[in-house]
């Protein structure tokens, strides 16, 4: 259950970090209550984030903005990637900042709300950081590592921490213990409802998460699942280049639609993004999650998930052992 608070009547500029979708797709659930008091939405992103938006929300303001285009392997050491594309994230932060200024300073805007983006604010604009995660779970200088992350949400008004109170999903990662700024838990964010539909597949696959890795994932899925006999529907941010016969492929379904299938899908199977794990707890829907090796958020959440209809894999040739 989400504990957003009741904005109303002004003019809200959001983005969403596009490392993966799971930040923009989550954003649909705070779009629809913000909308419902009727605020008036601008959303910031890229190309795919604008494109996707624009379909759940035809009406709103949409903006495009450069994203932080990081790429990530799991074929690859995660210290290494991120350290090389570092100054690229450096870059892209000072982008959003000056494009925040700018676009303030010719329009009004009375709030900003930023989902993990850490330029994305205003020294004019009551500013507001939204995350799940306050602490990086990473293997080396942790402590070094969140406080320097703490200082760049501590620039903003506030933080909105998208955990559950008590329910705790996030574990560790949602500890605000380096914020000096008001902080709040506002839930779970879920863009889901639950309906009583017939049975149609065995398993909905989600592909998600950053290029390459969204793409091996694609195709690791297509190599087991292509020796199946199983009902299955896919959905991807990337095209497939050898589909499963026996597959229904899905890209970009809004949120209608993707409703629709994971309500068909007798069991749930994707990478165990943050936003993937809110939704199925959120319908209690059972799931089979897989963490992103080297992405070191997903292999903590793969320890401290205890619900169950969360089953944890480390490769998709466990799921019938």
């Amino acid at each position: 259950m989400s504990h957003l608070p009741s904005i109303s009547n002004q003019v809200i500029l959001i983005s969403a970090l596009d490392w993966g979708f799971g930040h923009t797709t989550r954003c649909v659930s705070l779009i629809k209550h913000l909308l419902a008091y009727n605020n008036q939405i601008i959303f910031a992103g890229n190309a795919a984030q604008v494109e996707f938006i624009q379909n759940e929300f035809p009406s709103i303001n949409t903006q495009l903005m450069e994203g932080y285009n990081i790429e990530l392997s799991s074929t690859q050491s995660t210290y290494w990637q991120i350290g090389k594309q570092l100054s690229k994230l450096t870059n892209a932060i000072k982008k959003e900042k000056r494009w925040v200024d700018d676009y303030v300073s010719k329009n009004k805007v009375n709030l900003i709300i930023s989902d993990n983006r850490y330029g994305f604010k205003s020294s004019k604009v009551k500013s507001v950081f939204m995350g799940h995660q306050l602490n990086v779970y990473v293997p080396r200088f942790r402590k070094l590592v969140n406080k320097k992350l703490s200082q760049y949400i501590n620039q903003f008004n506030e933080c909105w921490v998208v955990d559950d109170k008590q329910l705790n999903l996030a574990g560790e990662l949602s500890s605000p213990q380096y914020l000096s700024i008001p902080t709040h838990f506002i839930g779970l964010l879920n863009r889901f409802e639950k309906q009583n539909l017939d049975m149609v597949y065995d398993y909905l696959i989600i592909i998600s998460g950053a290029y390459p890795e969204n793409e091996q994932f694609l195709k690791s899925v297509e190599d087991y699942f292509s020796l199946k006999s199983d009902s299955l529907v896919v959905i991807s941010t990337v095209k497939s280049k050898q589909p499963i016969k026996n597959a229904e492929y899905y890209y970009y379904p809004n949120t209608k639609i993707l409703n629709q299938l994971i309500n068909q899908s007798k069991i749930v199977v994707a990478k165990l993004g943050y936003t993937t794990l809110m939704e199925m707890v959120s319908l209690q829907k059972e799931c089979i999650l897989m963490p992103t090796k080297g992405q070191f958020e997903q292999e903590y959440l793969g320890k401290i998930v205890a619900n169950k209809n969360v089953r944890v894999i480390k490769a998709l040739n466990d799921i019938k052992n």
